[in-house]
């Protein structure tokens, strides 16, 4: 116990080094952990977004479909509905069937080339997040008293130069090739932050453009799959994006006909930035340690060469080799470990308030995330197994770097380290 106290008072001999050192280390944590929280956060709320928005976590096409998007390349919903029902129990699985129908959307003013979604408004609302961007002030997801109602964000809104209960025309080619024209009125305007997604989809529902299509009844062109844990309660619970690549397994040998593919394989882009988020994480990590190392052996190294008279009379009055060892090594533990937990408070305290209210970039970017499909909204994410595991690298890097001090240390001749 008097090995700690004297340790400790070590540590504070030289106020204004050990200030320093410990305001380096408390930084460099803080640093690090911010911007892991940072990264992991956006990513995944990134990732989160597009699942929830554009492209569910699972996705069943037509073969024929996935390669050309022919409008003949479709299926019928009763042979997916049937199937899916064989999937595990312990997975919920809400399922929304669209049609995909690409063509010109035109209004008084101008014309944009869209894809048409022909969704059933209950089914999309369980799968997908989309009505949740639409201002109250803009409108409803296809409501039931609206004749003809379509969904339009609110870059399309702009381009064609109108505004909520607005009429425009949908034209496309359908199955046997003749070019059909339908007129909509627009009943909500919404905006999600994905600008490619906003700017190419609108949505209309199933029966209304069916109808003009001349598919069978019930042809669909994707499945769109939103998988939970059974045991939750919520429509709009996620199931952990780490277990959805063994579901989606699971519904290929379901489906060995058809196109399945997992949120992934979709869109690999943005599953590759979030695997390297973890590795950019770890490198940003490796850099501090690694400058961290340096400034520790520097402190230390120094603090054993001002006090060599001292330790030459500490072992003069018989203070063994070892327990001169362990007070370097312990100074340097109290170090790290001090500067340590100030670095995680400062984290923890300027992380919490972001959590829900998140880190707007639009000022400082504008919209230049949202263009490549990254939110301009940051929720940091906390985690404290990444905490723990951060402070316990930082505290084996403080003691790996004390043993060259320590060391340094032990090899000091007593008589002649008394005599100075």
């Amino acid at each position: 116990m008097e090995l700690y106290k004297l340790s400790w008072k070590n540590i504070w001999r030289n106020k204004t080094r050990s200030g320093v050192i410990l305001g380096a280390i408390a930084l460099g944590l803080f640093a690090g952990t911010y911007l892991s929280a940072f990264m992991t956060g956006w990513m995944v709320g990134t990732v989160r977004d597009e699942i929830n928005t554009n492209i569910s976590h699972i996705q069943i096409h037509d073969t024929a479909f996935a390669a050309n998007n022919d409008i003949n390349a479709c299926f019928l919903r009763q042979d997916i509905e049937t199937t899916l029902s064989k999937v595990s129990p312990e997975y919920a699985v809400a399922a929304t069937y669209r049609l995909n129908i690409n063509g010109m959307l035109s209004s008084a003013n101008n014309a944009v080339g869209v894809q048409a979604n022909g969704v059933d408004p209950d089914d999309e609302t369980a799968v997908s997040t989309v009505w949740q961007t639409i201002p109250d002030s803009l409108g409803a997801f296809l409501p039931d008293d609206v004749k003809m109602p379509i969904v339009i964000s609110q870059k399309i809104a702009d381009k064609l130069k109108i505004r909520l209960r607005s009429k425009i025309v949908f034209s496309f080619q359908d199955a046997v090739g003749e070019m059909q024209t339908i007129s909509f009125r627009v009943c909500g305007i919404f905006r999600t932050a994905n600008t490619a997604f906003d700017e190419s989809n609108v949505f209309v529902r199933y029966d209304d453009i069916l109808a003009v299509t001349a598919l069978p009844e019930g042809a669909v062109h994707v499945a769109a799959i939103r998988l939970a844990d059974s045991q939750t309660d919520s429509q709009q619970a996620s199931l952990p994006l780490e277990k959805i690549e063994a579901v989606a397994t699971q519904i290929k040998t379901l489906f060995p006909d058809y196109d399945v593919k997992s949120w992934r394989e979709l869109n690999p882009v943005i599953a590759m930035s979030l695997d390297w988020t973890d590795i950019m994480a770890t490198v940003i990590l490796a850099i501090f340690l690694l400058a961290l190392a340096f400034g520790i052996i520097n402190t230390m190294l120094m603090a054993v060469l001002e006090r060599t008279r001292e330790l030459g009379m500490l072992r003069a009055i018989g203070m063994s080799r070892r327990k001169v060892f362990t007070m370097i090594m312990l100074e340097t533990v109290f170090l790290t470990l001090t500067g340590s937990v100030a670095g995680v408070i400062l984290a923890t305290a300027i992380l919490i308030p972001s959590i829900h209210s998140g880190i707007d970039l639009s000022p400082l970017m504008g919209d230049v995330f949202e263009d490549y499909g990254f939110s301009s909204l940051v929720y940091p994410a906390i985690n404290i197994g990444m905490f723990v595991e951060i402070l316990l690298l930082v505290i084996a890097a403080g003691i790996l770097s004390a043993i060259y001090p320590a060391r340094k240390a032990l090899k000091l001749n007593i008589l002649e380290s008394i005599r100075k």
